[in-house]
């Protein structure tokens, strides 16, 4: 599917032409590859938004790199300006003025801004107050050590300076972050203008993004254009002491800190620290300039590039830096490679020094992006968190209260009014609309309220704090990072910090902070920074959940598209490409509101609504657990079993209902005939065992010899004369579990995929039922665009069957991994068999087309079934034969 960034649908891009040769791809291109490169192409030719599925193992990673970079291929060339050397155009007649406009811009070389400005020196009544020292004996020492944590002067409160002015002020001040090459005080780093495009390249994890390396490099492209990894300091950095903190905010702030000038700091706070701080603040020894940086990681840098794991090992080989020498590369790299979390955050792009103008933003594994929006743009704050940021910003202000310039002390004194406040506004609370919590408890009522933006603020007394300088304030003054090292070094002093607040539940007055809460200081301040940020969101963009039983507050974002306009704004071109896209619709109108839509013989789908004994599959929540349902169940499986070799892959919408099928089986006999068919297996519920339990079922499926099977699996394992018996295996999992996604069931690891019933999210849930009602408010007539829906439909109950349907996608997608597979899908429900057929609709296209035409009944849906099982093992046995 193509977008077009208006209003009007008649705003169509031009159609693709099937003709488009890809000399770049490494094999000759399936015709749907050719036609998803060629619809790729054109998209980003005509600068559009594209919607493009392909199924997973369709070689859907070659694709997209080779129709990406082919058009940057072809666009470097159609642009390119005969090369003509500056010195020779300046001998002519024009105006240099003129010749500046013409001709390309030279080559800015990039100087490292590592160390501090100058500083001002203040006046003489200032630097005198600032040098005078307590006189008390028994403070002296503690002041000399606790001097690193005094915050610079910050000036001007009130006199309504614009961010970059002020983070000018700090910067002069000496307290710069030493980070201005990513824009984040306000200062856009010298850097050439770019000559062509930047393609960056965006998927959920970095182990993804490896695998999309390890294909590039089967391209030519890997040796035309400089490829460039990004990551956060966690991941790239190779410092050990930095390292250590574990805290991603501390991590930041240390490496920070690291750049400054220690004589430059000593003189603005008119003390000397001691060796530990010295030792602290002395400058990172990986850090060199960005010149020398390139240069010694310059086998990683250029051509093919690394992925970040290879990054860090060579920074790590040569004492170099690799988070700074990948940012200085990204401004000359023609592709980017970055997980998409990153992507999303504007503080994360301005970070890693991320322009998007004019750039092609490729979005794999894209179905969980709204998710991603919402994830990183959401913020929860505990109870402990509170009280561990409330106990450190009063010990803070007792420390330095009497040596903080006015504009500290005015600043920290908001902070800890806004962080005692929602404290207090985390105890338990009445008076609210309350919601239920789950359908086995309609009649008790929840804990968890609901609120506006603006009511909570006026709820919690925050309506007369101006957020928005509070925020810039601390980012620019780097409060928080003083703050949890001051709370650090107090308590490797043993000095315990005090509860400052009245008595709580769970905390008398004048007694210490858990130590849970204590050993965290910045993750808590941190997370009062991020929801303070999410306050000021507009008040129809997000709600607060709030849950007085354990004192938790959550601000849950609503508006996707709010947060990803500036992106699909910046960017020439915004492709989502994923297996399963589907709904497509509720992602259009999610992200894309303004946006108008342009317009296998070895797969089997089939819908089955009758059980073997004619029996309705009735799998919704009320019915699905009755006997008669369960033993229909067994019997199906039964069936499916005795025609589909090799492994079959049956879906649970919920571990508890998996759970009732299996002890009721047990119990009637249904477990042992299963038993004697397949060798059965069950999704684990630790992370720990998933990896095993795979092993013993690959062996199983592929009739290899079986391994010793874990622990949570051993009982479900039948003997050895039963096993000599019995053909492939049967793993029954859960919807939305470790093995709905990211897990491939090619080959003859899932020949079958069955999915019983359809998992609706739990219709109570109070995140859930806000963004339904936020979606039935701001988009009530979205509904009828979709196929297969009556337009009374809301868009909430819309997103609410969307939610369905991607988990349903997700599930029978881990089948059919390249062009030589086959599978079959199962879709038990007799839901799915309705004349309306608005399910099957919300397939994605490519599962559609296999869809046959099966009289009703589940005799003719086995026989199609069998049919098409026995004709697809003749086929693989035909092909064995030939080879």
């Amino acid at each position: 599917m193509i977008l077009s960034r208006g209003h009007s649908a008649s705003a169509l891009v031009p159609q693709p032409s099937r003709g488009r040769a890809f000399p770049g791809f490494p094999y000759t291109p399936y015709q749907i590859q050719q036609d998803f490169m060629t619809q790729l192409y054109t998209t980003v030719e005509s600068r559009g938004i594209g919607l493009l599925e392909s199924p997973t193992g369709t070689g859907k990673t070659l694709s997209l790199i080779c129709s990406t970079l082919q058009w940057l291929q072809d666009h470097i060339e159609a642009n390119k300006v005969p090369d003509q050397p500056r010195a020779k155009a300046q001998e002519a007649s024009l105006p240099a003025w003129l010749m500046e406009t013409i001709l390309p811009a030279p080559k800015v070389e990039i100087r490292p801004r590592l160390a501090s400005k100058p500083t001002q020196r203040k006046p003489d009544g200032q630097q005198a107050k600032a040098s005078q020292r307590p006189t008390g004996t028994n403070h002296s020492r503690t002041d000399e050590a606790d001097a690193e944590f005094l915050l610079p002067e910050y000036r001007d409160v009130q006199s309504g300076t614009s961010n970059k002015r002020l983070s000018d002020r700090m910067e002069d001040e000496g307290d710069s972050s030493g980070d201005e090459r990513t824009t984040g005080s306000g200062h856009k780093p010298d850097r050439p203008p770019r000559q062509h495009p930047q393609v960056v390249f965006c998927s959920r994890t970095h182990s993804q993004l490896s695998q999309f390396v390890g294909e590039l490099r089967r391209t030519p492209f890997a040796q035309a254009f400089n490829t460039v990894a990004l990551a956060s300091r966690k991941v790239l950095c190779i410092n050990d002491s930095v390292l250590k903190l574990g805290h991603s905010a501390r991590i930041n702030e240390r490496c920070l800190e690291m750049q400054q000038n220690k004589a430059s700091q000593k003189k603005k706070t008119g003390w000397c620290t001691s060796p530990a701080a010295d030792k602290a603040k002395s400058k990172c020894p990986h850090l060199k300039s960005p010149e020398e940086l390139l240069a010694g990681l310059q086998e990683g840098l250029q051509g093919e590039g690394l992925d970040v794991e290879e990054l860090a090992r060579l920074g790590k080989a040569k004492g170099l830096c690799p988070y700074y020498a990948a940012r200085a590369a990204q401004q000359h790299a023609d592709l980017v490679l970055l997980p998409y979390s990153a992507l999303l955050s504007q503080d994360m792009r301005e970070s890693l020094g991320l322009q998007l103008d004019g750039a092609v933003v490729v979005i794999d594994e894209a179905h969980n992006l709204v998710d991603a929006v919402h994830s990183v743009h959401s913020a929860a704050l505990t109870h402990q968190q509170l009280q561990s940021a409330s106990a450190q910003l009063s010990a803070y202000m007792q420390r330095f209260e009497s040596r903080l310039a006015p504009g500290n002390s005015q600043h920290l004194q908001a902070l800890t009014t806004f962080t005692e406040r929602l404290l207090q506004r985390s105890e338990p609370i009445s008076g609210h609309e309350s919601v239920q919590k789950t359908h086995n408890n309609a009649n008790e009522p929840s804990t968890t309220c609901l609120q506006r933006i603006n009511e909570f603020l006026f709820a919690a007394g925050l309506d007369n704090l101006n957020l928005f300088e509070l925020i810039r304030y601390v980012k620019h003054s780097k409060v928080l990072f003083k703050v949890a090292g001051f709370a650090d070094s107090a308590r490797a002093r043993g000095e315990p910090l005090a509860q400052p607040l009245a008595p709580a539940d769970n905390c008398t007055a004048g007694s210490t902070l858990p130590p849970a809460a204590e050993a965290s200081h910045s993750g808590a301040l941190q997370a009062v920074l991020a929801f303070a940020q999410a306050l000021t969101h507009a008040d129809c963009n997000g709600r607060i959940v709030i849950d007085s039983a354990p004192g938790t507050m959550k601000f849950i974002s609503l508006n996707a598209a709010e947060h990803f306009a500036p992106i699909v704004k910046a960017a020439r071109a915004v492709i989502l490409a994923s297996g399963t896209l589907a709904p497509i619709h509720s992602l259009c109108t999610q992200l894309f509101p303004d946006a108008a839509e342009v317009s296998m013989n070895r797969l089997l789908c089939l819908p089955v609504g009758q059980g073997p004994t004619g029996l309705a599959l009735e799998l919704g929540h009320r019915r699905r657990s009755s006997d008669a349902m369960l033993d229909e169940i067994g019997r199906l499986l039964l069936n499916i079993c005795q025609a589909i070799p090799q492994g079959v892959v049956a879906f649970f919408p919920s571990f508890a209902f998996m759970g009732e099928a299996i002890a009721h089986w047990k119990a009637t006999g249904v477990w042992a005939q299963l038993s004697a068919r397949k060798t059965l297996f069950q999704e684990p519920r630790l992370a720990s065992e998933v990896e095993t339990m795979l092993k013993d079922y690959s062996s199983a499926a592929l009739g290899q010899a079986p391994e010793k099977a874990v622990s949570s699996n051993a009982s479900m394992q039948p003997d050895a004369a039963v096993r000599s018996r019995n053909s492939g295996a049967l793993l029954l999992c859960v919807v939305g579990g470790k093995l709905a996604e990211g897990i491939n069931f090619g080959n003859g690891l899932g020949r079958c995929v069955v999915m019983l019933g359809l998992p609706y999210p739990n219709p109570t849930d109070p995140e859930l039922c806000e963004r339904m009602r936020y979606l039935d408010n701001h988009q009530p007539h979205t509904a009828a665009a979709t196929p297969g829906r009556s337009g009374s439909t809301s868009a909430g109950q819309q997103y609410y069957e969307d939610l369905c349907m991607k988990a349903v996608n997700q599930c029978i997608g881990r089948v059919i991994r390249h062009a030589g597979d086959w599978a079959a899908i199962v879709l038990a429900d007799v839901r799915w068999t309705t004349p309306s057929r608005k399910h099957l609709q919300q397939l994605p296209v490519w599962i559609q087309t296999s869809l046959p035409t099966v009289p009703p009944g589940f005799g003719p849906a086995y026989a199609r079934l069998h049919a098409f099982a026995r004709a697809m093992k003749a086929a693989d046995a035909s092909a064995v034969k030939q080879q």
